[in-house]
């Protein structure tokens, strides 16, 4: 489905560059709103060796063995595109170079983005002590920033259109079936937890948020393994940027 989805796109792109014939300069796209973001946070964990806990950088990359995707992140922020919300997440992606065979792992920059509810926004906005809020994701793409073909204005642009691609498609496909009841019909999009958050006020007094970013966002997990910020600096996802721009 994902593949007949870029299909499409590449489709769209070609009929426009056929009806165009003239060369005309166009405005890159960019976000109608986007937060300040979360660029630092501190990593912890409980060293099972030694049973202290032991921190590190959320951009530090340790190596776990292959197989193993080592929790991290550049930075995560909240931005509006053709009046949907999205929480972007720009991290080193890990994969298999030879998936069937699972030869050479690796890992590249990517961006990923999250389709989320207003309701969910006013979720996180709203987080209270102790509270542990999941944001789950019916909608999402990720592109790899190495790509040669990468800018975040490509990224959204393309994004949105596959975003209402599949959302006609499922329009399509529950008027043909009745009671279908999920916009997620393909197993190309099932749903995901792409963030977690718990609001605590820590042994010092101080008021922090701890999170867990896809792919690990399982909220058993919260109190195990996690970042951990300032409730104040949790805080910039809800405060608008000078600009709208990210590369």
């Amino acid at each position: 489905m994902r593949t007949r989805l870029i299909l499409t796109v590449i489709s769209i792109l070609i009929g426009f560059n056929l009806i165009a014939q003239d060369r005309i300069d166009s405005a890159p796209k960019q976000l109608s709103y986007k937060s300040k973001e979360i660029k630092k946070a501190l990593y912890w964990e409980k060293n099972s060796s030694t049973g202290k806990w032991e921190s590190s950088k959320n951009s530090k990359l340790v190596y776990e063995g292959e197989g193993i995707a080592v929790d991290n992140f550049l930075s995560v922020f909240v931005g509006d595109y053709a009046n949907n919300r999205y929480i972007f997440l720009d991290y080193m992606k890990y994969y298999w170079q030879y998936p069937n065979l699972k030869i050479d792992w690796s890992l590249s920059r990517a961006i990923m983005a999250a389709l989320i509810t207003n309701d969910d926004y006013n979720k996180m906005d709203s987080l209270s002590i102790n509270q542990v809020l999941t944001i789950t994701s019916d909608f999402y793409e990720f592109m790899w920033k190495s790509d040669r073909e990468y800018s975040f204005p490509f990224f959204i642009s393309m994004n949105e259109t596959l975003r209402s691609a599949t959302s006609t498609l499922a329009d399509s496909y529950e008027r043909e079936v009745k009671g279908a009841g999920k916009r997620h019909w393909s197993s190309e999009y099932p749903t995901i937890q792409f963030i977690t958050f718990k609001r605590v006020v820590d042994s010092n007094g101080k008021d922090v948020v701890r999170f867990r970013v896809y792919p690990h966002a399982i909220p058993d997990l919260i109190d195990t393994f996690y970042f951990e910020i300032d409730y104040s600096t949790y805080r910039n996802l809800f405060i608008k940027a000078e600009k709208n721009l990210y590369k």
